[in-house]
């Protein structure tokens, strides 16, 4: 499988549906919707649609389309950031036409007509700006949209470049990104409320959680 062949069968379709896995993180959000607006500006005539269940922490880099059972009509389906089938957010992903699978996490699922996989990858963000840069001398194109979610999808899935998955490809695609026209400080800002409200549950369970009296 190569980015040509995925290329080529996006060509073939004028309706494509993207999803990715349930209970999302913002590498599922910004590789969806980060292959979304890429799609969207370099086939302005095609109709592009990202769903799946909404997660409100994440609603500053997208929200989902509501579409009817019908739309999947003929269309293609991209699953991004998806290692089983079980895991897809909105199971009629399986009434689209043909399917293309986009993952980095090691293969338990070979589902998909077509399917890119790559484990060494640091998140799917990484390879849908991968896919981009393979494709944009045959008419893929980016935008300042498309590189903020896809640099929000890296950042997280990273642990902000301090996982062992980060690699110096990352780094570069990274420093690609950020020479796009949004506010890095703002994502930064969203992820840092997204953790203190975690943590601030964690306090709260550790209060009321009580252990029975141990027995001698």
């Amino acid at each position: 499988m190569t980015t040509s062949n995925i290329l080529e069968k996006i060509k073939q379709y004028n309706t494509i549906i993207i999803h990715r896995h349930v209970r999302p993180d913002p590498d599922a959000y910004g590789s969806q919707n980060g292959l979304a607006e890429i799609l969207k500006a370099s086939f302005p005539d095609k109709t592009i649609y990202v769903v799946g269940e909404e997660e409100a922490s994440l609603d500053f880099l997208a929200t989902m389309d509501d579409i009817d059972d019908h739309t999947y009509k003929n269309a293609l389906v991209i699953v991004c950031d998806t290692a089983n089938q079980e895991r897809i957010s909105d199971q009629r992903y399986l009434q689209g036409k043909e399917l293309i699978k986009i993952d980095h996490h090691p293969v338990v699922d070979a589902y998909g007509d077509i399917q890119w996989v790559e484990e060494n990858a640091s998140s799917v963000s990484e390879m849908i700006y991968q896919f981009y840069l393979e494709q944009k001398n045959n008419g893929l194109q980016m935008t300042d949209r498309a590189a903020l979610l896809l640099y929000s999808g890296i950042v997280a899935d990273t642990g902000r470049f301090l996982y062992p998955s980060t690699s110096e490809r990352t780094f570069q695609y990274a420093s690609d990104l950020v020479a796009y026209d949004f506010d890095r400080s703002a994502i930064y800002e969203e992820m840092y409320k997204t953790n203190l409200n975690i943590a601030r549950l964690k306090g709260y369970i550790l209060q009321i959680l009580r252990f029975p009296p141990l027995l001698v």
